[in-house]
């Protein structure tokens, strides 16, 4: 028996959660699932843009989201031991002057308690084995606790993540690349005069490169392009007890469409990129809070294409990041802090930057 909804959100991650809310904030009513059988665990994603919280707002969700996070007035990048440059956040003219520094499995526990409160719950251990999209609607084949169903949805938005199933099943190109190094991260306990409110990047010759981002109290995500963050932390952060320790490779890919018929792609299962930027989560919840919008109002019109062109812009934006921060040679290393230093002492420059890096 095929049954129907109105909107079929496949995939309950941060983005999938917002497409949800959203929806139903509008009006529209949404049925949500994901295969796997509980919430995520690790602290993942953790930086919530001023793009994010704006969108989120209507819903409720920023106000709980602010609550539980970190406000991060800035970042400072640090060469030979010396602050070389500052990127001000607190500078940004606009109500969410921040980023919000919060780990994905609070970020996750806040906005599936937000649609929860709307009657909605994710319906967990059950996947999308199939999907066929149509012009009037999208059929799918769910496989759960309760063995197969079809479901016939009036949109199916696939928020699946990089290897989603949906953009598998309508064949659809996701072309790009790899990039050649792995690198490590680690949540740790920090003590001694480490900033709450700044993150760091150090940027040192014969080094990886190494950020450090605050994401709890006493608590911090390290990251590093190389095999070993911990062993690059300074002995005056007063490294403590490990939270959560991963490797992890970045690849950067694009959707050659975004679906057909009345199934859409968003976040992750549409693009990926480096993390430099702190834009992926970002991204995907304004592909899930634009598309919502435009579900509601019965208009998808150049939807896709906007969203297309936003998702290169970041991809390019975030590979210029990522390669300006790994350049390997002497050179280039003691080059990049200099260049920094004077392009983020111009007004014009570091504004703009900001603005990249709060989603405006």
């Amino acid at each position: 028996m095929t049954k129907s909804a109105s909107v079929l959100v496949v995939g309950a991650g941060p983005v999938g959660l917002a497409a949800a809310i959203e929806l139903h904030r509008r009006g529209v009513p949404v049925r949500i699932i994901d295969q796997d059988p509980r919430p995520v665990k690790e602290s993942r994603a953790i930086g919530i843009n001023p793009r994010t919280l704006e969108l989120m707002e209507a819903s409720g969700a920023t106000e709980r989201l602010i609550a539980a996070g970190i406000k991060l007035r800035g970042v400072v990048l640090v060469a030979g031991g010396r602050v070389r440059a500052e990127v001000d956040i607190t500078r940004l003219k606009h109500r969410f002057n921040f980023m919000l520094a919060l780990p994905q499995d609070r970020t996750e526990e806040i906005l599936a308690q937000c649609l929860a409160e709307r009657g909605i719950p994710v319906e967990r251990g059950v996947s999308c084995v199939d999907v066929a999209a149509h012009a009037t609607a999208a059929e799918a084949v769910l496989s759960g606790p309760e063995g197969r169903e079809e479901v016939e949805a009036g949109w199916l938005v696939a928020a699946d993540g990089a290897h989603s199933i949906v953009r598998k099943a309508l064949d659809i190109g996701f072309p790009g690349a790899p990039y050649p190094f792995e690198w490590s991260l680690a949540d740790i306990d920090l003590g001694g005069d480490v900033e709450m409110d700044r993150g760091e990047i150090r940027l040192d010759v014969g080094q990886p490169v190494l950020i450090r981002l605050p994401i709890g109290p006493g608590r911090h995500r390290l990251i590093a392009n190389g095999p070993d963050v911990l062993g690059l932390a300074p002995p005056e952060w007063q490294p403590g007890a490990i939270h959560w320790q991963s490797s992890f490779k970045v690849s950067h890919r694009q959707v050659q469409r975004l679906g057909e018929g009345r199934v859409r792609l968003i976040g992750d299962a549409a693009h990926i990129h480096s993390p430099a930027g702190a834009r992926g989560m970002n991204l995907g919840i304004e592909d899930a809070a634009t598309l919502a919008e435009r579900i509601a109002a019965g208009d998808l019109k150049d939807w896709d294409r906007a969203r297309q062109a936003k998702a290169a812009k970041v991809i390019r934006e975030s590979d210029r990041l990522q390669r300006l921060a790994t350049a390997d040679g002497a050179f280039v290393r003691r080059a990049v802090p200099l260049l920094a230093s004077m392009a983020l002492a111009l007004p014009p420059l570091h504004n703009r930057f900001v603005k990249t890096l709060a989603g405006l």
